[in-house]
């Protein structure tokens, strides 16, 4: 018996308590798809009777798949379910309230194609997009948490809308990739973990809710928080700079403590106790930054160690004489100390950072 050939994309439609939704949404795929070789796989954490309706369509349509499951584990956990019960070479992600309109696929499929891209997303944030299916205050909160995922993790900023709900994306880019995601933003996660070189976008239209009721909860929001905090760990890249400023704080302890025991137990003078509080603090950040802030960087010889030592020291030192020069300046242009001092503080150590990336711990 021969094996079916796999459709040109398969639409993975998570549903909860859609059953109102799924007629329209069906009537409207079909009329979006038209010729174009499909599948629908539904995955269904329903408990209103929508996985009934499912398979009494699955029974009458063979392009149909449902997947019922009586513990689900969210919206992003139905998707990475159905990623693997799709067939297609692309994989197409729908919601089912409609506030996706079904056409874009389509549109998705061209872009994807004239582009020769590994993803393409619908955006509600490129020009001729829209965003009439939010309330203003989930407006603000699509818009706060979507330049909070573009300031922490590099990945989200290859797309205008990373917590998109809707996307197609080529099997190879998620096929052996081990999705953890927390929450419901799959798309965040896939630009986090996938492998993919091109990304594409297609404006769209976000409409308002056709029925049921909207499954946006503030322990959601909190879930989207959680799960950028656990992409921005797992990437050295995108948590090297908190790493950073991690490490500098806990010099700024070593060395209150070595100025402390130098002054009063010791009796050293404090000009004394200050330079050599300075160098003991230096290595320590040194040493902690070699084994965590850059351990994806770390090199195992002794003289690796000491050249990275030598240039942590002198980029280090260089960077102070840099502070004080912005504090002079700052001062100068009428600032208050305080104020000078603090904007002094964070551009020195902005600019120490970027000279140990690139010069003290290059990648090789």
């Amino acid at each position: 018996m021969m094996t079916p050939q796999p459709p040109d994309l398969s639409v993975v439609i998570p549903t909860r308590n859609e059953r109102e939704n799924i007629p329209r949404l069906l009537d409207a795929l079909r009329a979006a798809l038209g010729s174009l070789d499909h599948e629908l796989v539904f995955v269904d954490d329903s408990t209103d009777g929508t996985d009934t309706v499912l398979a009494e369509v699955a029974r009458l349509d063979p392009r149909i798949t449902v997947h019922h499951r009586e513990q689900g584990d969210g919206l992003a956990g139905a998707v990475v379910a159905g990623l693997r019960f799709g067939r297609g070479e692309v994989i197409g992600v729908l919601d089912a309230d409609l506030q996706h309109p079904p056409e874009v696929l389509a549109a998705l499929m061209r872009r994807l194609e004239e582009e020769r891209a590994d993803l393409a997303v619908a955006s509600r944030y490129l020009p001729g997009a829209g965003r009439p299916g939010l309330s203003p205050w989930r407006r603000l909160v699509s818009q706060v948490t979507r330049l909070l995922a573009w300031a922490l993790l590099g990945a989200a900023r290859r797309s205008t809308d990373p917590l998109s709900g809707c996307f197609v994306v080529r099997r190879g880019v998620v096929e052996g990739v081990a999705l953890r995601p927390v929450g419901f933003k799959i798309l965040l996660e896939i630009l986090a973990r996938g492998r993919y070189r091109r990304v594409a976008e297609v404006p769209y239209i976000f409409e308002a809710r056709c029925a049921g009721q909207t499954k946006a909860t503030l322990r959601q929001g909190l879930d989207l928080f959680r799960h950028i905090a656990v992409l921005v760990t797992a990437s050295p890249a995108d948590s090297r700079l908190w790493k950073f400023l991690l490490v500098g704080a806990s010099g700024v302890v070593v060395n209150m403590v070595v100025f402390w025991l130098l002054t009063h137990p010791v009796g050293v003078h404090f000009m004394r106790a200050g330079i050599v509080a300075g160098l003991v603090s230096t290595f320590t950040n040194f040493l902690l930054n070699n084994v965590y802030t850059w351990a994806d960087r770390k090199e195992g010889s002794l003289s690796s160690f000491l050249q990275r030592m030598g240039k942590y020291y002198m980029a280090t030192w260089l960077g102070y004489l840099v502070y004080l020069g912005f504090l002079w300046g700052l001062t100068r242009v009428g600032l208050i100390p305080m104020v000078a001092n603090l904007i002094a503080i964070g551009l020195g150590g902005l600019l120490n950072f970027v000279v140990h990336n690139l010069w003290t711990w290059r990648q090789r």
